[in-house]
């Protein structure tokens, strides 16, 4: 995920705004919903709105997304979705960038901007009172960004650092290498930021073309929760995104023909030998997909699951170590991450691949399912109460899925998983497979081998 977030600019002169934000009606009231929770439309221009009322919070989010990410563009555009998401903080047609930075400030802080492979979000939080100003605010940044060529060339500097500070986090690094590896030759193994080859590449009106048609009303969402005067909403969106004469991007996915197997390590000077292990896992639309996100807290997600007791509380060999199941719309990895000392490599991965076969051979208690279906519930139980999560994730929703979910509904799917559903995906995901292994660091003799990373049928529960 990338962020872009407000730096404090050179001093800019300061001019009214040509046009001032929308005012709300005097009698304007929230109408009352029918049902709780949010209510979507869909307005002539195209644009979907969602709109999720809170009245016990005196915050407002707004969380707009566009459908097309970083996986949606050309290959010989890698990268141009992230630039575009920078730009658009770089001045509009009413506003300069100091003007932007100011009046986020005053709205409470800073404005917060994410491309992912699925789509790329804008998010402003800020109180009830101020909506009508942020709603502008966030609108002109998406649909009037003025693509100065002096901007665009100091922005591609920017970007070019942050594929470098990218280059120096090896966390971050080695999940971009294994990502390429694991998804060759497709745009899911791309880096969302591009390469630096591509970014040079790039001129400033391949960015005002690929923003007309990504940004075309169609691709994009409109969620806002919390202490929110609806009417005032889609009095604004439908007075500010028009319906266009022109075409909407709509780039087919790359077809996921499956990821390979490799043994592969990349030589850094080090102090720790970073780890990725993983294995093709459920996507986004698989009826797994709620087996596989507990899977990866049963094994790696908190302080009680498996590989933290045993790799790091048991036997001391990592710091950080973690589980995660990655789900795109037609494709899924499941990973698991370690940060050893080199010498200590082989004992960390004989130590991660017993646990997975052992979760292979039906080895998870009630109890310890009970206690990863808690912690899930409890954070969409948390979330449910912040206007923030609830904007994002009402648009997140739209987006990937073209529908909403109720937290019931998601907690349901939580709940409904039964220990044999886990212990079946743990099979099918572990059992006499091999994992795709990817080390970083000052490794030398202690080098990565494909041996250690087959997964065995069946182990001994009494092996140390």
């Amino acid at each position: 995920m990338k962020k872009s977030k407000l730096l404090a600019p050179a001093p800019e002169p300061t001019a009214v705004p040509a046009r001032a934000p929308i005012a709300p009606p005097a009698a304007a009231r929230p109408p009352r919903p029918r049902r709780r929770g949010p209510w979507r439309s869909t307005l002539p221009s195209g644009l979907t709105l969602i709109v999720e009322p809170m009245a016990h919070v005196r915050s407002v989010a707004i969380s707009i997304w566009n459908r097309i990410g970083a996986r949606h563009e050309p290959a010989r555009l890698n990268g141009i979705s992230h630039f575009v998401e920078h730009m658009l903080f770089k001045g509009t047609e009413r506003r300069s960038t100091r003007q932007i930075a100011i009046e986020s400030d005053r709205l409470g802080g800073q404005i917060e901007a994410a491309t992912m492979m699925e789509g790329v979000n804008y998010h402003l939080q800020t109180l009830d009172r101020y909506l009508p100003e942020a709603l502008d605010l966030l609108t002109d940044l998406l649909l009037a960004p003025r693509f100065d060529e002096a901007e665009f060339r100091r922005e591609r500097m920017v970007i070019l650092e942050e594929m470098k500070m990218i280059a120096d986090n090896p966390e971050e690094l080695i999940f971009e290498l294994f990502l390429a590896d694991f998804f060759p030759n497709h745009a899911l193994g791309r880096p969302i930021e591009g390469t630096p080859r591509i970014l040079r590449r790039l001129a400033c009106d391949d960015l005002r073309r690929f923003h007309r048609a990504a940004y075309h009303p169609r691709q994009l969402v409109v969620s806002v929760a919390g202490r929110v005067a609806a009417d005032l909403v889609l009095e604004h969106c439908r007075a500010n995104f028009v319906a266009s004469e022109r075409l909407p991007l709509d780039e087919p996915l790359e077809t996921y023909v499956g990821a390979p197997t490799f043994c592969r390590g990349h030589e850094r000077e080090l102090e720790q030998a970073h780890l990725l292990l993983g294995v093709p896992a459920p996507s986004l639309h698989s009826p797994q997909r709620p087996a596989a996100t507990l899977l990866a807290t049963l094994l790696g997600g908190g302080l009680s699951s498996r590989l933290f007791l045993r790799v790091r509380e048991e036997a001391g060999l990592a710091y950080n170590i973690y589980a995660d199941a990655m789900a795109y719309r037609d494709a899924g990895v499941f990973l698991i991450y370690a940060a050893v000392a080199p010498r200590n490599l082989k004992r960390a991965i004989k130590a991660i691949v017993r646990e997975t076969a052992l979760a292979a051979q039906g080895g998870f208690t009630e109890d310890e399912l009970e206690l990863a279906k808690a912690q899930h519930l409890l954070s969409l139980r948390l979330s449910h109460d912040a206007a923030s999560a609830r904007a994002s994730q009402n648009g997140y929703q739209e987006i990937t899925f073209g529908q909403l979910f109720s937290n019931k509904t998601l907690e349901n799917e939580i709940n409904q998983v039964t220990r044999a559903e886990l212990q079946a995906l743990a099979r099918e995901l572990f059992a006499g497979q091999a994992f795709s292994g990817l080390t970083l660091g000052g490794l030398g003799r202690h080098g990565l081998q494909p041996d250690w990373l087959r997964i065995p049928a069946h182990v001994s529960r009494s092996t140390a």
